[in-house]
């Protein structure tokens, strides 16, 4: 082969395998699930009898609404026990995780996570 004919083949080898290892991974990434929304910060307002929150994280402030259905979890996300709404004040911090209903604002958290500090 002349050297010109072994650099093109070289060339076409290359985005060969590269092509080859590169859409698997593509393919993984559509298969995952979504594990769904969260907000994050601290504690600005909080309405037990409307079970509604409003979480500030910098300047951006996120509305959360919560259910009898809500677990609440008292520590950090990896390393918690059983909580309350009532232990909760204003300044916690708190991570809630749901979802948004379509054309509603308000996350509909299923769990959250709240300490005093963070």
């Amino acid at each position: 082969m002349t050297r010109r004919g072994s650099s093109i083949w070289g060339a076409c080898l290359a985005a060969a395998l590269s092509l080859f290892l590169t859409l698997p991974l593509g393919a993984q990434s559509a298969d995952k699930p979504k594990t769904g929304d969260n907000v994050q910060g601290t504690v600005q307002s909080l309405d037990k009898a409307n079970m509604h929150m409003t979480i500030a994280n910098l300047n951006v402030k996120k509305e959360v609404h919560y259910s009898s259905a809500t677990r609440f979890r008292y520590g950090h996300s990896k390393d918690n026990k059983p909580g309350s709404v009532d232990q909760i004040k204003v300044d916690y911090f708190v991570s809630c995780s749901g979802s948004y209903e379509p054309g509603n604002t308000q996350l509909q958290a299923k769990e959250c996570v709240y300490r005093e500090a963070k």
